[in-house]
């Protein structure tokens, strides 16, 4: 576990912010260009007005329509002799108004057209395109992903599990696309989101139903919000998180059998292709060029719930692949149901690959098609999520001292209300520390997650570390002391960097090099200086030793400062590529040398 910057003196804690009123803010028709926007008012005025400030607006009367077209520098409405030219505007009414989009296709098929009804939406232009951000109540946003992601359910019970989940998701991953202005988009980057096209009637649908009937409610773990996976079918057994993303592995996501979804469409399916046009897909999506034709593709290796893990290519020679990297290949460059799943056994026939299998999706979480069988036998919906998530439990969302979840593309941040002013501050840190890494910055996982707390002695309880370490990691979750602290002290933005450094050393480091040569990169590479407590002498202890259990504070700067030395010493005489070198492909003689060091 990396300890990370020394304070110097006892920390204090940080954290991140609520849902305020509980809003949050979609981009609509994400992926689609927005060629032009036709507002007509409703039986109130509507007034589109510039942001900020909203010191130009055009007004539009009752029943009356504005056409809205990019320019250079934003956009124009104009509404007939009315026109006014905006850089990003919002556009609100008492009442509903109605939004007419015309969206750009390719080919000849004629430019669609879109409506949708809604009280108020923020537009700014993107590129050649107009980009609508609706500003949504939370179950608002829960009822538009239900109506994309679980149109097959109808058992009220599946429909309330979804529910759960889609809010759970909404919490945990607020502000995902908040570089670009908005919260989340509309596609299933995030979740599939379908705004309702009228308001809703006096008789709610069974999807405001089973909303309504779950507000407020989400899935925890240990009093965590989870990850709420869901895929489409499982094939008769879940797959367990870690087996499709290693650093979303969790007791509760663990593979279990669904003997439900066996009943449902689709258990089982059947996929032919030829030999040429996987080898095609080999070069183009992977970069794997075989000498000579793929003669066989063969299951190498299963995991624990029967789904192929490593694939086999058999031609002049031999070579191993991931199999859910084949399979993403495959379908997109075929199609994205090409191969539904990676719950198959594939058999050659003369020319042709035939794959046969079961299910449809990653397979990890709840599987909607046993949901359903399971809700149409009457299981409620919160033993649906306990078969799914086992060890999970429903609870009601906190609004003052829950846990806040903000994120960016790469990183998730974890905090105690308190901590709000420094949120976003921190993600955009450990964003721009990540670019400095370049390539080498795809070790890291996906998301990378970063957890403050309330007070020094909250951090110390959940790291295991004294209370003048500034932050720690465990090569997967970044541990920090309070942001406000950490602010105040000057050392937000050298403990991110620091921390984020140490993941990737960490990722990158060979088994047999030592510790010792993990934290002097680590500070050679980020420039800090261990500061008062060089000189302290280490009493005889071994450098690996004081590194890795350090007596006191002024023990581990000594230990600090003595590796940086050392790594010093290295750059000057071998340059700095070779530390790199020796950091991941270590020679005997290296071994030897960072020994007698």
């Amino acid at each position: 576990m990396s300890r990370g910057i020394l304070l110097g003196t006892l920390l204090v804690a940080g954290t991140l912010a609520p849902l305020r009123g509980e809003e949050l803010r979609v981009e609509l028709f994400s992926g689609k260009v927005r060629e032009s926007l036709t507002f007509q008012a409703g039986a109130s005025v509507v007034r589109i007005c510039a942001v900020p400030g909203n010191r130009r607006c055009l007004v539009l009367e009752p029943r009356a329509t504005a056409r809205c077209q990019a320019t250079r520098a934003g956009f124009r409405c104009a509404s007939g002799e009315r026109a006014e030219e905006f850089p990003r505007a919002t556009v609100a009414s008492s009442v509903p108004f109605r939004l007419e989009l015309t969206l750009r296709k390719s080919g000849r098929t004629p430019t669609p057209k879109v409506e949708v009804t809604l009280p108020r939406v923020n537009v700014v232009r993107a590129g050649s395109s107009l980009r609508v951000i609706a500003p949504v109540d939370l179950e608002t946003y829960v009822q538009g992903v239900l109506a994309g992601e679980a149109a097959t359910l109808r058992s009220p019970s599946a429909l309330r599990a979804m529910a759960v989940l889609a809010r759970t998701w909404a919490w945990r991953f607020r502000g995902r696309h908040r570089a670009q202005g908005f919260d989340f988009c509309s596609l299933t980057h995030c979740q599939f989101f379908r705004l309702p096209s009228e308001p809703e009637s006096k008789n709610p649908s069974p999807v405001a139903r089973a909303v309504g009937s779950t507000a407020g409610l989400v899935l925890k773990y240990g009093g965590q919000l989870v990850d709420p996976y869901y895929t489409a079918h499982c094939g008769g057994v879940t797959e367990a998180a870690g087996d499709v993303w290693p650093d979303r592995s969790a007791p509760y996501l663990e593979s279990v059998s669904d003997p439900y979804c066996a009943r449902s469409e689709q258990a089982a399916w059947q996929q032919t292709l030829p030999r040429e046009t996987v080898r095609a897909v080999l070069r183009e999506r992977l970069g794997v060029a075989l000498a000579g034709p793929l003669r066989d593709l063969v299951v190498e290796r299963t995991n624990g719930s029967g789904r192929a893990r490593w694939l086999r290519l058999v031609g002049a020679s031999t070579r191993r692949i991931d199999a859910n990297e084949f399979r993403y290949a495959v379908n997109r460059q075929l199609g994205w149901n090409t191969l539904k799943s990676s719950l198959y056994t594939v058999e050659r026939r003369g020319d042709l690959l035939v794959f046969t299998g079961r299910g449809l999706g990653h397979g990890v979480g709840l599987c909607q098609a046993g949901a359903e069988q399971m809700g149409q036998m009457g299981i409620a919906y919160e033993k649906i999520l306990a078969h799914y998530f086992p060890g999970a439990m429903v609870e009601r969302l906190g609004t003052s001292s829950a846990e806040r979840i903000l994120s960016s593309e790469h990183f998730e941040l974890f905090f105690p209300p308190g901590q709000e002013p420094w949120s976003a501050e921190t993600l955009q840190a450990l964003e721009e520390s990540r670019r400095g890494f370049g390539s080498r910055a795809e070790v890291l996982p996906a998301k990378v997650q970063a957890r403050t707390w309330e007070t020094s002695e909250e951090f110390i309880r959940a790291s295991g570390q004294p209370g003048w370490v500034a932050a720690s990691n465990d090569g997967r979750v970044i541990q920090l002391q309070p942001l406000s602290t950490l602010k105040h002290k000057g050392i937000l933005a050298s403990t991110l960097r620091h921390e984020l450094t140490h993941l990737v050393v960490r990722r990158l480091r060979a088994p047999q090099v030592p510790r010792w040569f993990e934290e002097g990169l680590v500070l050679y590479l980020t420039g800090e200086q261990p500061g008062a407590g060089a000189g302290t002498s280490l009493s005889g202890r071994s450098l690996e030793e004081a590194v890795t259990r350090a007596r006191s504070e002024e023990e581990m700067k000594a230990a600090y400062a003595a590796a940086l030395a050392r790594v010093r010493a290295l750059a000057r005489e071998r340059g700095e590529p070779a530390l790199w070198q020796i950091l991941e492909h270590p020679t005997p003689t290296d071994l030897r040398a960072l020994k007698s060091l």
